[in-house]
C-alpha cells in the first residue's frame, strides 16, 4: 500500500508521513501496510473541508502536520483512526497526556 496524500504534496510531506508510519509501527505495533492505511484514512478525513466543517474544526494542512511532527501525528492517527474517536481536540490532549505519563516519556 502506498501513501495517498494530496497531489500537491512535496517530498518533505511524504517524508513526514513515512516517519508517522514508522512511529505507528514502533509505538503502537502496527504492521507497515496497516499503518499506511491508517495514515491514508486520517489524511483523507482531516484534509477534507466537508468533514472538518461537519465537526467545526479547521482543515489540517502541511503547516499543521509539520508543526505537530511525526510522533504527535502518529498519536493523532492512533486516537482518531484506531480508537475511533470523533474530532475533539481537548479529549485528544487528555488522552495523549495519559499516554506520555504511562510510558514515562
Amino acid at each position: 500500500m502506498e501513501l495517498k496524500l494530496s497531489p500537491n504534496a512535496d517530498d518533505d510531506e511524504f517524508f513526514l508521513f513515512e516517519r508517522v508510519i514508522g512511529h505507528l509501527q514502533h509505538s503502537y505495533s502496527h504492521g507497515h501496510e496497516h499503518a499506511t492505511m491508517l495514515v491514508n484514512q486520517y489524511y483523507s478525513k482531516f484534509t477534507d473541508a466537508a468533514y472538518c466543517h461537519k465537526y467545526q474544526i479547521p482543515v489540517q494542512t502541511v503547516d499543521f502536520f509539520c508543526h505537530i511532527e511525526a510522533r504527535g501525528m502518529a498519536d493523532r492517527v492512533q486516537y482518531y483512526e484506531v480508537l475511533d474517536h470523533l474530532p475533539d481536540e481537548a479529549a485528544f490532549i487528555v488522552w495523549q497526556r495519559k499516554q506520555f505519563q504511562s510510558s514515562g516519556s
